[in-house]
């Protein structure tokens, strides 16, 4: 997983500035300001922000200008130049001596003090005469606090808390301070080894050391982490940046992991002079320039990673990175975008599993992998990709990507539940069906369940371009826009295309029609293209309906509209019935005059018409009666209504056995007129039983009337009417019903016997327990009507009461 960590970036030039000898001999700075010190002892004023000089100030000497140390809490600049510190004013650029005699060769500041005082500064201060000056910086005042007395003088140094770490000319020590005691480290070849400290950790320091290593010394010696190993090229310069330690070279900057001791990023780079490491920022100096390393963004580092393939080790670098970020709003924010990005990235690899994963904890606008199919866009709302275009993996797909398009609908089918805005939903389910067309030619069942969350319009023009007219119109069905799908199925039966899977559907939708209109729209092209399920849809339909207006549009089709009055029979309206009535009578005129051919049908309408006459209607019996009267052929039928005037009436019957021998209309007329015991079953059982010698067709008639009447009083005689050559078996189910009528009756007469012998029975004992009823007389009794005293041989009482009367008393 190689990527690079920081990039070059120029920010000084001084060939405008510097002289022809003049050189950048050091620097530090503030976020605002860089110090830059020259090889004449001037100091200039960098403005970061515009690159522009805002002072040049001149030290009194000339000198080269060995440090700069920038103090910004006291606001001041302290320089070393000719073995000499002087302070430079950070706001007047005004120039004060430090009131010591000492020949300094080299400043170290306390990067961790261990005082109190946020504007005391304190120092460790190398001389030229062997020794280390540890002192403290107040208000432009030194004191020193300790010398620390040296075999050699110091070559450089590192100050932290209690502890400095200081170079010889061939050897490395770290002094305590507090117990003033020095301990060795190791030594060193300067011939070959330029002697460097830096402090990494807070309690630690980072030595240039011997054999090409970078070793890592504390308070109590050299540390226990492994050295950093970067190679026996000369090293002119190193600085530490948190994980990473950079050091430069004659020819390069390489970055090493801090924690890993390797090789992370190496920068061409020639003539570097000096690196530093300065509130955070990072320069490289030559003798005439100042660069920059600028830190490439984790998330630069991730897209890279990323762009190369590596998806894997991008998505572990951006966990890392987000991990050490903590709390960074921002950039979490920017981490879900990334894996946002990432996610597509697995998708269009085809590892699905890490796709939906990804892309479901990071919220996955699904809009987002749709827009790779460029054959299902637009999206209804119009939204633009906020990540395709940013994304390096572009890539569109073809409708021939049959895996990725399969996973496709199974994860928009799955997020589609999920918490979105209805625009979310809106786009994702108008390409959700989009994607689904592509494999069907309509919606199944389950489908036409799901609440969708895009309209009509919003597939519309899409159906229409891809030839998917038929698949538009199950949608139509399923958003509820009955008027299009009307319309749509006006295109298809125009086209040939209609069929009876369409009308199917329609069919189950009709119990979803709101409005009359629509369903009366649709009623008329249904009945255009003469399609016989117009009386079923209305069946279904669940709004109540104008039947006259409905009427009026089947008028065009004769038996649509008998059809219709025949289901509409039990809503008792006069003029439906009258119209019925007329209808039969004239489909039955016509059939008479087609003769035979038309045998069956006019049997048909004319048990049709019977049982409209038998069943309860708001026919006019007179109006009734003068049509049929009107019409030869309808003698039997006027038999019928003279059996609905009177009911129950045994003459109708015989009339239609007899005379008219229409068997059929008998037993109709048995049906509807019969009386609750079955008078006329039992005279039409009669007649069929006394003439089944004669007409064996009786046979059927006879057991069918057997299996549906019970005939309570006259059994015996019915069961004496058989004849002898009947087996059991064909008159089982009457015997049966006749035996279970004949147990019910006993049952009831048990049940009569049994209630009023209990009845007796309480009686008795209530008469009887009146009976022993005792009444006390005695010269205090008197009579509970007159008030006068009763003796024993004129008392008497009520039964069931204590009260005792005069006998005349009871008498009056």
């Amino acid at each position: 997983m190689a990527t690079e960590l920081y990039r070059i970036q120029n920010v000084f030039d001084g060939h405008t500035v510097f002289n022809s000898t003049e050189k950048v001999t050091s620097i530090d700075g503030t976020s605002e300001i860089l110090f830059i010190g020259t090889s004449q002892g001037r100091v200039l004023f960098l403005d970061l922000s515009t690159g522009n000089i805002l002072r040049s100030v001149q030290l009194p000497k000339n000198g080269l200008v060995t440090q700069l140390l920038a103090v910004t809490a006291n606001d001041y600049l302290i320089t070393l130049s000719a073995s000499t510190m002087i302070n430079i004013n950070i706001e007047s650029y005004e120039l004060s001596n430090l009131n010591i005699s000492w020949s300094i060769t080299y400043v170290g500041i306390n990067k961790n003090p261990v005082i109190t005082d946020p504007f005391v500064l304190q120092l460790a201060l190398a001389t030229s005469n062997r020794y280390v000056l540890v002192c403290e910086n107040r208000m432009n005042n030194l004191e020193i606090k300790q010398k620390i007395r040296m075999e050699d003088n110091v070559v450089t140094l590192s100050y932290n808390k209690y502890c400095i770490c200081y170079a010889l000319s061939n050897a490395y020590f770290v002094h305590n301070i507090l117990e003033n005691k020095t301990l060795s480290l190791f030594p060193y070849d300067s011939r070959i080894v330029r002697p460097i400290i830096i402090q990494a950790d807070v309690d630690e320091f980072l030595l240039n050391g011997t054999e090409g290593l970078g070793v890592f010394a504390t308070l109590d010696g050299v540390s226990s982490r492994p050295p950093v190993f970067w190679g026996k090229t000369p090293i002119i310069s190193f600085t530490y940046r948190s994980p990473y330690i950079l050091v430069l070279t004659a020819s390069s900057i390489t970055i090493y992991s801090c924690e890993q001791s390797t090789a992370l990023q190496r920068l061409p780079f020639s003539g570097g002079a000096l690196l530093d490491c300065i509130n955070g920022q990072l320069y490289v100096c030559s003798n005439k320039s100042i660069t920059y390393l600028e830190e490439i963004s984790w998330l630069d580092r991730v897209e890279a990673i990323a762009n190369s393939g590596e998806l894997d080790d991008a998505l572990k670098l951006a966990e890392n990175s987000i991990l050490s970020l903590q709390h960074n709003e921002a950039a979490i924010v920017k981490y879900n975008n990334l894996r946002q990005k990432l996610a597509l990235a697995f998708f269009k690899r085809g590892d699905f599993e890490k796709f939906h994963e990804l892309a479901i904890t990071s919220e996955l606008d699904p809009r987002e992998v749709l827009n790779l199919f460029e054959f299902l866009l637009p999206f209804p709302s119009g939204f633009q990709s906020m990540l395709i275009s940013e994304n390096p993996f572009e890539y569109c797909y073809t409708t021939e990507s049959v895996d990725n398009l399969t996973y496709l609908e199974l994860y928009l089918r799955e997020v589609r539940q999920l918490h979105w805005t209805i625009e979310f939903r809106r786009d994702i389910d108008a390409l959700l069906l989009r994607l689904m067309a592509l494999r069907k030619d309509a919606l199944d069942a389950d489908d036409m369940t799901l609440n969708l969350f895009c309209g009509f319009n919003d597939c519309n023009v899409w159906m229409r371009d891809h030839k998917r007219r038929k698949f538009l119109l199950h949608i139509a069905f399923c958003v509820g826009d009955y008027d299009n799908a009307l319309a749509i199925s006006r295109e298809l039966y125009d086209d040939n295309l209609w069929d009876d899977d369409i009308f199917r559907i329609c069919l189950q939708s009709f119990s979803r029609f709101y409005k009359e209109q629509t369903i009366i729209a649709w009623i008329e092209f249904l009945i255009e293209i003469q399609h016989g399920s117009v009386i079923e849809c209305l069946k279904n339909c669940s709004v109540e309906l104008n039947h006259s207006k409905v009427i009026r549009i089947l008028q065009k089709n004769r038996g649509l509209l008998m059809s219709y009055l025949e289901e509409m029979k039990e809503l008792e309206n006069a003029e439906f019935h009258s119209l019925l009535f007329s209808m039969y009578v004239e489909e039955i005129n016509m059939l008479m005059a087609e003769g035979d051919s038309a045998e069956n049908k006019l049997k048909l309408f004319r048990k049709k018409l019977r049982n409209l006459l038998l069943q309860p209607n708001k026919l006019d019996l007179m109006q009734t009666r003068a049509v049929l009267k009107s019409y030869r052929f309808f003698s039997v039928e006027l038999s019928l209504l003279d059996s609905v005037e009177e009911k129950g009436c045994v003459r109708c019957v015989e009339k239609l056995l007899n005379e008219h021998k229409d068997y059929d209309a008998a037993e109709l007329c048995c049906i509807y007129t019969d009386t609750p015991d079955h008078a006329l079953k039992l005279v039409l059982l009669k007649f069929y039983l006394k003439n089944i010698t004669y007409q064996q067709k009786f046979r059927d008639r006879v057991i069918s009337l057997l299996s549906m009447s019970c005939f309570t009083s006259d059994e015996i005689e019915v069961l004496g009417s058989f004849p002898t050559d009947w087996s059991l078996s064909s008159i089982f189910s009457f015997v049966k019903g006749s035996v279970i009528c004949a147990e019910e009756r006993f049952h009831c007469q048990q049940l009569k016997k049994a209630a009023v012998t209990k009845a007796l029975e309480a009686f008795s004992r209530k008469v009887s327990k009146t009976a022993f009823l005792q009444v006390q007389i005695n010269d205090k009794t008197i009579c509970a009507s007159c008030g006068i005293f009763v003796g024993n041989e004129d008392a008497a009482c009520y039964p069931n009461s204590s009260q005792v009367f005069h006998r005349r008393c009871l008498s009056i």
